[in-house]
């Protein structure tokens, strides 16, 4: 009876590694997907559900962060100044989505859905439509479709955030739009650290998606602006 209930969501799973990997034929592509499963419902509790297990996390993800960091940059010759960068880098984000969890676990979904939502439509549509890139010489994937991609994600996540909050729905589309857009400006920033070090990925520590800064890349410059905007704009969030 249990093999019967697990047949159908089996049979989703493979159908989506399946189109995944047309679309991005690697041999860790089922890794990326089940990784992915697994990471999200755990974020999901820690943002809804238990503040100290947020905080836990976020402290052992800016940990795992700064060995990654500190391993990219280990070629470098000014070291200090690469550490002070990797300590801003690094730090604000975190202490930033703390700050946010720490206000209202809502803001904070919002914010992880943009981020979220940006990514897999920019992926698909950048995949399935390809086109001119964006910036080749920093990272050869990211195309102007899967920029738009990203953007109509956004637009989705815009209007039903405006019906959590008391902002309107004006005030979240262009929000959203706007992170849409610095996601994708962090993955590149992120793509652009890691042309000058020299290394393709920031670790592997993370099955099929690299390392901890290669999956949160995204959160990099948009959690200290959402922060910000509950800072300027807190009667938009209800608080």
């Amino acid at each position: 009876m249990v093999n019967a209930k697990l047949k159908t969501p089996l049979r989703v799973l493979n159908k989506l590694i399946a189109h995944v990997h047309f679309l991005e034929p690697r041999e860790n592509t089922k890794q990326r997907v089940i990784s992915s499963m697994v990471m999200i419902p755990l974020a999901l509790y820690a943002i809804f559900y238990s503040v100290n297990f947020f905080i836990f996390l976020a402290i052992a993800i800016a940990m795992m962060m700064t060995v990654e960091w500190l391993d990219m940059i280990r070629r470098e010759e000014n070291q200090t100044k690469w550490r002070a960068i990797g300590l801003f880098y690094i730090l604000i984000p975190i202490y930033s989505v703390i700050k946010i969890r720490m206000i209202d676990s809502n803001i904070l979904f919002w914010m992880f859905a943009v981020i979220w939502a940006t990514d897999i439509f920019a992926f698909f549509a950048g995949r399935s439509l390809g086109g001119p890139k964006i910036a080749p010489d920093i990272s050869p994937n990211k195309t102007w479709s899967g920029l738009a991609g990203g953007v109509i994600a956004s637009i989705l996540i815009g209007l039903l955030s405006s019906f959590m909050f008391q902002g309107g729905i004006l005030f979240f589309l262009v929000a959203s739009i706007f992170l849409s857009l610095l996601e994708q400006a962090s993955d590149l920033l992120e793509s652009k650290f890691k042309r000058l070090f020299g290394v393709k990925d920031s670790g592997n520590i993370i099955p099929g998606h690299g390392g901890v800064l290669d999956r949160l890349d995204g959160m990099m410059l948009v959690a200290p602006m959402v922060l910000f905007l509950i800072t300027v704009f807190p009667s938009r969030f209800g608080i």
